[in-house]
């Protein structure tokens, strides 16, 4: 998985249907508060933490390899990293509520996204696993609690069904984000991402920013950008 895919925590699975808009975020966090989902708090350090992991990890990456490493701001990995954490948290509470562990297929993803960066430090990818294994436990979770409402479902069915349940659950335990971070949500096949932002671009330098232009990400000063 590259850094723009993590930034976007893009499409769950091609293949999956998910209910049109299942989890949303929205309200204020208290200070010092990323997020607040359900009984879990995470915390803005963590998530300063997981994305500078993030980035160190992108930099250790050989140019030219199979995961060639890319240029974005940190915001954006910021943002990448605060959903990733808010899926780990949802499906980990869930997981708790149904006696779930993530199974074998989850693991098999996690050893293959190791050797995805095979030759960097090893410390570096573990710090950075996080991030990088989220969606699919997310995924494999929903497909547990999927199962338990027809065991004779697909694994898009059970994910779908899964989903489902998800929404249940959101109702009863909300998320809140702190404003300086996007607003979140999972449509039909995507992790969803909106700032509540009230300008919208109009110089050159805030539509590629707001594009996410490669020129502009490069043109930032070290300490604004990933990659």
């Amino acid at each position: 998985m590259n850094l723009s895919r993590l930034a976007r925590l893009a499409v769950l699975t091609s293949a999956i249907t998910l209910a049109a808009t299942v989890l949303s975020s929205c309200g204020s966090a208290s200070p010092g508060v990323a997020a607040e989902v359900g009984d879990d708090t995470i915390t803005t350090r963590e998530v300063d933490e997981l994305a500078a992991d993030v980035c160190t990890l992108q930099e250790a990456l050989p140019k030219g390899g199979a995961n060639q490493p890319q240029t974005t701001s940190g915001l954006v990995v910021r943002d990448g990293a605060l959903q990733s954490m808010i899926l780990r948290s949802i499906g980990e509470q869930m997981a708790a509520d149904y006696g779930f562990d993530a199974d074998s297929d989850y693991e098999d993803q996690v050893h293959q996204t190791r050797l995805q960066f095979g030759g960097v430090d090893e410390d570096k990818v573990e710090a950075a696993l996080p991030a990088y294994t989220a969606i699919p436990y997310f995924v494999n979770i929903m497909r547990q609690v999927g199962e338990t409402t027809d065991n004779g479902l697909s694994d898009d069915q059970a994910l779908t069904a899964g989903i489902k349940q998800a929404q249940k659950w959101q109702s009863d335990h909300p998320i809140t984000t702190n404003p300086m971070f996007g607003s979140f949500s999972i449509g039909d096949q995507e992790i969803e991402s909106e700032r509540d932002d009230l300008a919208f671009p109009v110089s050159k330098t805030a539509r590629d920013a707001e594009s996410g232009s490669a020129d502009y990400f490069a043109s930032l000063p070290e300490s604004q950008r990933c990659g």
